[in-house]
């Protein structure tokens, strides 16, 4: 009878090399979902990216690291880390969901920068006024998302000097 492969045979098999404290940070992308190296991986290239991302961005990034770790691996991460709130949708660029961590509990929605990506929380924008339009109109509003998009300071001032 074949013995079992231990994990650490998975890693050697794989080419996927996580670092000695993955298991912290990815505990902290993933919460109580299942952990592999792979994911492990995945949550290091996430927590490295500077501002928002694409699933096909985080799967090249990790590519660059790990040989195998298909697509569809990185997008069951990415909801595993969604669904336990460490990042959140925050728009959409060339027809792919824009993602980011997202440290915040209250509700609130994103300005991101569409030159470097920089996600930054902001106050939700709808009053109680745009609310009350909705309602005389028969409209019953569950929910609502809103993305600004444009160009933060750093990137305005490095266009102005160059």
């Amino acid at each position: 009878m074949a013995q079992a492969r231990q994990p650490h045979d998975l890693l050697a098999a794989s080419s996927v090399r996580p670092s000695p404290h993955w298991p912290d940070a990815a505990k902290a992308l993933y919460g109580p979902a299942r952990m592999s190296a792979q994911r492990a991986l995945i949550a290091e290239e996430v927590m490295a990216f500077p501002g928002a991302f694409t699933a096909e961005d985080l799967h090249r990034t990790v590519g660059r690291r790990a040989e195998g770790v298909g697509l569809a691996t990185v997008y069951r991460a990415l909801a595993a880390m969604q669904e336990a709130g460490a990042i959140a949708s925050v728009g959409e660029r060339d027809g792919s969901a824009l993602l980011a961590r997202c440290g915040r509990d209250d509700h609130h929605h994103h300005l991101v920068c569409t030159t470097c990506g920089t996600v930054v929380g902001v106050e939700c924008p709808l009053d109680h006024a745009a609310l009350a339009a909705a309602t005389r109109e028969g409209h019953l509003v569950t929910s609502h998302e809103i993305t600004l998009y444009g160009v933060c300071a750093v990137c305005r001032d490095q266009k102005d000097a160059g």
